[in-house]
C-alpha cells in the first residue's frame, strides 16, 4: 500500500502551492511570526476596544498575505491614539519585514515608500 497515492486532491494542493517542502516553511512562518511580532509592538503600551480588536485581528491572521492588508488597519487604529508620527513610523518598520514573505502578485507595493 502506498502512503502518497496521487490523486485529484493531491494534484490540486500542488498546482495551489499548498504542499511546500517543510524547510521553506518553517523560515515562512518564522517571518509570519516576526512581523505579527513587529505589529504587535507597535500597540503595545496603547489602549481601548479598537486596540483590543485589532490585537486579535493580529493574532488570529492566518497568512502572510492576511498581515499584509493589516498594516492599513493599524496604521488607522494608531492614528488617533498615538498621532500620524508614530502610527506612519510603526507602518515604516513593519512594511520591510515583508521583503521576500510575499506571493509575486504583492510585491510590487513593497519597491515603493508607502505613506498612508
Amino acid at each position: 500500500m502506498r502512503w502518497n497515492k496521487p490523486n485529484i486532491r493531491n494534484s490540486l494542493h500542488d498546482l495551489l502551492g499548498r504542499d511546500k517542502p517543510s524547510s521553506t516553511a518553517w523560515v515562512r512562518d518564522q517571518g509570519l511570526e516576526n512581523i505579527r511580532r513587529a505589529m504587535l509592538h507597535s500597540l503595545a503600551g496603547v489602549s481601548g476596544c479598537e486596540v483590543a480588536r485589532m490585537n486579535m485581528r493580529l493574532r488570529y491572521a492566518g497568512d502572510i498575505e492576511a498581515l499584509w492588508y493589516l498594516r492599513s488597519d493599524l496604521f488607522t487604529t494608531l492614528l488617533p491614539l498615538c498621532g500620524r508620527a508614530y502610527a506612519q513610523n510603526a507602518l515604516d518598520r513593519i512594511t520591510p519585514l515583508f521583503q521576500g514573505q510575499l506571493p509575486r502578485t504583492l510585491r510590487a507595493p513593497l519597491l515603493q515608500h508607502v505613506h498612508l
